[in-house]
């Protein structure tokens, strides 16, 4: 050989060595691969009483495992797949893919991202959908609300109660939730990598718009580009796995990846508030029981049939936000509640909206005073509080059964149609729906793929010409077009400037901003 040549991939060959060995330890590896985890989570096989719990778990922001608490629950004997299809099979659940980051939503029973039970078990084994969803009520007498939160405003702040369940190799996104939560393992085993929030700086967060509580993180958990994220190397972490009958008690904000093993996999968990003070007025103080589901008030709970409301704010924080403001201004004028919505909404901004918002007011508002004062905000009941925002109309699009409409974008429906134009002349029936439900970016169901096809008013009930398309296709995607909301960007979300924000430093900051502005403007 040429010693030219020779010499040159000589060359090479120790360049890509050295690029090798320079490769940050874990790079494209799932997510630990930079360190051994070597900060450990407490556990316990004693579940606490309410004042250990709030005292030295809560407040102080401190995971715990409680091994075999689950156990307390009569779900964790009953809920066989025989047990759930024969008492709870009508009863409707949400779906997911089982790869957070990738997966499509699937198609269940009863359309794009809903199933029933009876169903979803039948078919789980063999498809890619999760169970991620409220917990129905009728299934809430089996699911025991362990003793150490069973009372005071703990127990009684209870946001929502959730189900989740796969035939295992289900993989979440790093992510941190607004809520405190206890998370219990019916079924199958769960391994969690968890990262305490103050390393969140290097954790690499998605950007969201500044309004949200919760959060996430940029990268694919399941092969970490540490050139790319190379922060996530100053990381410390944990790594445990729950087994069946296995709680654990999961602090707001501390993010957390999770990939639940087993042929079955199924578990329950309880949101509670961001609660800064424990109030233990109805505990008791020799023996708190575990007490059922089923007793105790849940905020947002859910009949297990309609429009869900997983996800939704909790009336409490809202109450807590208008009453920082009318203790800043002395009181909350209506003016100024649509202003600070508005801003905290930018991208619902309609008028038809501005009317929805006027209305959730006269609910808070009932004598028409045009403003309320700390005392009268302070006042507000929960029942109030929920039906005053409920008519703010922030449901989650996931929730409802019109959920289509906004997950496929109607320009994809468009583009689908005219691409099929191009290839054949004309567009037939079938071939529409089967393109339309098993189309590989997004897969609707049939009966979204019907609406459009009879909105486009063919002559033939079989077959479409491109004049019938051209001139319908706007009314045969009205509803996705009404549907949707434009997106928010860093440079048009505004959110982070309302007084209605949750996050308790931003709202003291923004409080004291406002104080200062309003004195300038006085001088």
């Amino acid at each position: 050989m040429c010693p030219i040549i020779l010499t040159f991939l000589l060359y090479v060959a120790s360049s890509h060595a050295d690029e090798t060995s320079e490769l940050p330890r874990g790079h494209m590896e799932p997510f630990g691969g930079h360190r051994p985890a070597d900060v450990p989570i407490l556990e316990t096989t004693t579940i606490p009483d309410p004042w250990t719990f709030w005292e030295d778990y809560v407040e102080p922001g401190v995971p715990l495992i409680m091994r075999g608490a689950a156990r307390e629950s009569p779900a964790f004997e009953l809920w066989t797949e025989e047990y759930l299809k024969e008492h709870y099979g009508d009863l409707e659940i949400r779906l997911e893919g089982k790869n957070e980051a990738t997966s499509r939503i699937p198609v269940g029973a009863m359309g794009l991202g809903r199933d029933t039970i009876e169903s979803f078990v039948d078919h789980y084994q063999e498809t890619d959908a999760y169970v991620i969803s409220q917990l129905p009520e009728p299934m809430y007498p089996e699911v025991s609300v362990l003793r150490c939160m069973s009372c005071g405003n703990m127990g009684g702040r209870i946001v929502e109660a959730d189900l989740w369940m796969s035939s295992g190799e289900s993989v979440s996104i790093m992510h941190k939730d607004a809520f405190n939560q206890i998370n219990c393992l019916m079924q199958g085993t769960k391994r969690w990598k968890m990262v305490h929030g103050s390393y969140e700086e290097f954790i690499h967060p998605a950007w969201e718009p500044e309004r949200e509580i919760g959060g996430r993180s940029s990268i694919d958990v399941t092969k970490v580009d540490l050139i790319a994220y190379p922060n996530i190397t100053k990381i410390r972490w944990s790594d445990f796995t729950l087994n069946p009958g296995d709680c654990l008690f999961l602090p707001k904000g501390y993010y957390h990846q999770v990939t639940s093993h087993g042929s079955t996999n199924l578990a329950v968990s309880l949101l509670f508030s961001r609660i800064s003070t424990f109030e233990d007025d109805d505990c008791d103080p020799v023996d708190q029981p575990h007490i059922p589901l089923s007793e105790m008030f849940v905020l947002w709970s859910w009949s297990g049939h309609g429009v869900m409301s997983m996800g939704n704010l909790d009336v409490w924080d809202v109450q807590s936000t208008y009453a920082k403001i009318a203790h800043s201004k002395g009181v909350l004028t209506k003016e100024r509640f649509l202003e600070e919505i508005l801003v905290l909404f930018p991208e619902r901004v309609t008028d038809k909206y501005v009317q929805d918002l006027l209305k959730a007011w006269d609910v808070i508002d009932p004598g028409s005073k045009g403003q309320l004062t700390l005392d009268e905000i302070l006042a507000l009941d929960t029942a109030t509080l929920v039906r005053h925002t409920l008519q703010t109309d922030m449901v989650e699009q996931s929730n409802t059964l019109e959920f289509e409409y906004f997950y496929i974008d109607g320009e994809d429906i468009r583009d689908l149609l005219f691409d099929m134009l191009d290839n054949f002349g004309n567009v037939q029936k079938e071939q529409f729906i089967v393109a339309y439900t098993t189309h590989p970016e997004y897969s609707g169901t049939e009966v979204f793929a019907l609406e459009v096809w009879n909105k486009l008013k063919t002559a033939d009930p079989n077959l479409a010409t491109r004049e019938e398309i051209e001139v319908n296709i706007e009314e045969a995607l009205e509803n996705w077009r009404a549907k949707r909301i434009f997106d928010l960007t860093p440079a048009n979300d505004t959110s982070g400037q309302s007084l209605l924000w949750q996050d308790e430093d931003k709202v003291a900051d923004a409080l004291r901003k406002t104080r200062e502005t309003e004195s300038k403007d006085e001088l």
